[in-house]
């Protein structure tokens, strides 16, 4: 091989495997920042976990429920062990429930999904909390409608010492606040949630108050966002733990929360509210509010992150690290090879 050429090719080498280091050094730092769950969601029942509330009545106790087409059932969940120790069965019909909201005994139960944005009939449910117990009993429902039209929610929030729910919608762009006065709920008529802030995070799963109203934490799939409720602005970001797909969030005290995911044996991890991040500069949106179907509900908010200048998860940045690196040392050999399949072609001549 020609040694000008060889002179050229080791300092790229260098460089590729330098990345490869940091890079490798970088995903190894962020799966070591991240804690064993504090609970596992085995029970074969809850499969599809798309809703969490932390009861404050009974020390140690959670709710979840399946989403989508799933039996209405309230599962009780003992969150120092993740068993199931209760389950409420609803006499109701639900269609795709999103989220679960616990204030002064009444757990809401939110039938708000609506992937296509095209329902009609989105209710909520309200149960006296169950506690431990297993039964099955009647629910209150209550139809409601979103200003503006149909869309996706998967967030239903209650204020503590208030008769508000708030809603946020799950949106590409500009994600919305909703909220109403329970007051106003009709069995008999439709409730419209009126739009109350706008400029949320993307792709938003879930959300809930802190216990002392203070803040808000919302999760989309890749990260857990701190929000102040007096505008709704965001102050924190911090990336989630690998998860299969961030569907729940519920306070534990008023400085963190647990977060959980869809899935078979699906884990729930506390996590500390990120505060005064790097990412509090703006809310991570994407300039189009239509879905692009070839596009990943995970790659869109990196997308919408970048767009605004918002740090993206660690693991993200590192993954595509190791791939220029990869593709930089591909390079590097096929050069190589080139290089020394000329040489010999000269050497034949």
């Amino acid at each position: 091989m020609n040694p000008r050429r060889r002179r050229l090719l080791i300092p790229g080498l260098l460089v590729a495997l330098i990345v490869v280091v940091v890079v490798t050094s970088l995903i190894d730092r962020a799966d070591a920042a991240t804690d064993e769950p504090v609970a596992v969601l085995a029970d074969a029942r809850i499969t599809e976990s798309s809703g969490l509330a932390v009861s404050s009545a009974h020390e140690g106790l959670a709710y979840t429920v399946n989403d989508s087409g799933n039996a209405p059932e309230v599962f009780a969940v003992d969150l120092s062990s993740g068993d199931v120790v209760g389950v409420t069965t609803l006499r109701a019909d639900f269609r795709d429930v999103e989220a679960l909201a616990l204030r002064d005994g009444t757990l809401w139960i939110g039938d708000v999904g609506d992937n296509r944005a095209e329902r009609d009939d989105l209710a909520l449910y309200a149960i006296d909390e169950p506690g431990r117990a297993s039964a099955t009993v009647a629910a209150k429902r209550y139809p409601v409608a979103l200003a503006g039209g149909p869309a996706d929610v998967e967030a239903l929030l209650a204020p503590p010492d208030s008769d508000r729910l708030h809603v946020v919608t799950k949106a590409l762009g500009d994600a919305t606040v909703m909220t109403l006065d329970t007051g106003d709920l009709d069995p008999r008529s439709t409730t419209e949630f009126e739009a109350t802030a706008s400029g949320l995070p993307a792709l938003v799963t879930d959300g809930a108050f802190s216990p002392d109203g203070s803040r808000v934490a919302l999760v989309s799939y890749g990260s857990l966002w701190t929000i102040d409720p007096a505008d709704w602005s965001i102050l924190g970001r911090a990336p989630l733990p690998p998860l299969e797909q961030a569907e729940t969030v519920a306070f534990v005290d008023d400085d963190a929360v647990l977060v959980g995911t869809e899935g078979a044996d699906s884990p729930l991890y506390r996590l500390d509210l990120p505060v005064g991040s790097a990412s509090a500069g703006g809310p991570a949106t994407v300039a189009t509010s239509v879905p692009d179907p070839s596009v990943s509900p995970a790659s869109a908010e990196v997308a919408a992150a970048s767009s605004t200048g918002v740090a993206v998860d660690t693991r993200t940045v590192a993954l595509g690290g190791l791939g220029v690196a990869a593709l930089a040392v591909l390079l590097v050999v096929v050069a190589l090879r080139r290089g020394s399949s000329g040489g010999a072609r000269r050497a034949i001549r």
